[in-house]
């Protein structure tokens, strides 16, 4: 018997997720566009990404856009220098560990940095999305042709309020 009454119930995992499936899915777009455009990724291409229907998980998780990504950045010692273009798993998680280490190599703060199994298993979308818009930031400071999204890096803090004197240690 089919009862309409019945309360839906969910976890605070699920409301979470589902919070951060919303937020990736509004700012896919943008960051595909600023990917395609900084790569300059032929049209042709961009036109079989929407053919196949593929989400921008799906493009990044060989890790070779990633590593031509980190390319951009003449640093020294840059790990993705190493890109390899195979279909075998651990060399694609490889190559998303090389961009991960460049990442950490240009400042990019260890919590905005997403761990391989959020994108290659699709465990985590958002913190990819989270990752390219932090590292389009530190990059510039880098590369200035390099166009930011999202928020600037603020270059001063801004002040902390003093504590109400009732809250004050004696």
């Amino acid at each position: 018997m089919f009862n309409s009454n019945k309360t839906v119930y969910s976890t605070f995992d699920s409301d979470l997720t589902d919070s951060r499936m919303s937020k990736y899915h509004r700012s896919e777009a943008e960051v595909k566009s600023w990917l395609f455009s900084l790569l300059a990724i032929p049209q042709s291409d961009i036109d079989q990404y929407k053919s196949l229907n593929l989400d921008l998980i799906s493009i990044l998780k060989d890790g070779i856009l990633l590593c031509q990504l980190g390319n951009l950045l003449q640093i020294p010692g840059n790990p993705c220098k190493k890109v390899k273009n195979s279909k075998m798993p651990f060399v694609q998680m490889e190559n998303i560990s090389f961009f991960l280490k460049t990442c950490e190599m240009i400042g990019v703060p260890h919590d905005e940095i997403f761990q391989t199994v959020d994108l290659f298993d699709r465990k985590d979308p958002y913190q990819v999305i989270v990752l390219l818009i932090s590292f389009s930031r530190f990059a510039n400071q880098i590369n200035s042709s390099i166009p930011i999204i999202g928020p600037r890096v603020a270059k001063i803090k801004p002040p902390v309020p003093n504590k109400p004197v009732r809250f004050r240690a004696n």
